[in-house]
């Protein structure tokens, strides 16, 4: 055997870099469970994780789609609406022939229950109008701007909740 000074031979460091392998691969299962149960925590405990928005009251929800349609709004998802067609791909159909209504419904739930009740939002086209401060361009002042500036929403939130109950909000929005 070699000796590479003071007793100390090559199958001693062998051993050694053994026991840091096992060790490394023990506190490597460790910290994934650790991880694991703090995703678990958060998730299942605290309600963090949950797709499902949750409201106290179902007219709370009714306003919460509201909330959502000019989040969307103002996204832009709807800008391509003056060409009578709703988003593709996004949740949101055609419930008109004209296709100037698009709707989508969207789950919630009240807090300190486990049901599921639904909330169907509709997005109306209704016209247009010049952005205040705006140039008026076009013929017949009515040339739509670039982007759906100036263009008119009806947004209706109907929130089905407990014991048939139901809360509706209708709004106006203006880009």
């Amino acid at each position: 055997m070699e000796a590479c000074g003071r007793g100390h031979t090559s199958e001693k460091y062998k051993k050694v870099r053994g026991v840091a392998l096992i060790s490394v691969l023990v506190m490597g299962v460790m910290t994934a469970l650790v991880i694991g149960g703090l995703y678990y925590i958060l998730t299942r405990t605290m309600l963090t994780g949950e797709r499902v928005r949750v409201y106290t009251s179902t007219r709370e929800a009714a306003v919460g789609g509201v909330n959502y349609a000019v989040l969307q709004i103002k996204g832009g998802l709807f800008d391509t609406m003056d060409q009578l067609g709703c988003p593709t791909g996004s949740g949101w159909t055609p419930t008109t022939p004209d296709e100037s209504c698009c709707t989508a419904n969207l789950n919630y739930r009240l807090s300190g229950t486990t049901q599921n009740f639904t909330n169907r939002i509709t997005i109306c086209l209704r016209g247009y109008a010049p952005p205040p401060g705006e140039a008026i361009t076009g013929v017949a002042y009515s040339r739509p701007q670039v982007g759906g500036r100036g263009y008119i929403y009806l947004i209706v939130s109907e929130a089905d909740g407990p014991q048939g109950s139901r809360s509706r909000v209708e709004a106006v929005w203006m880009r």
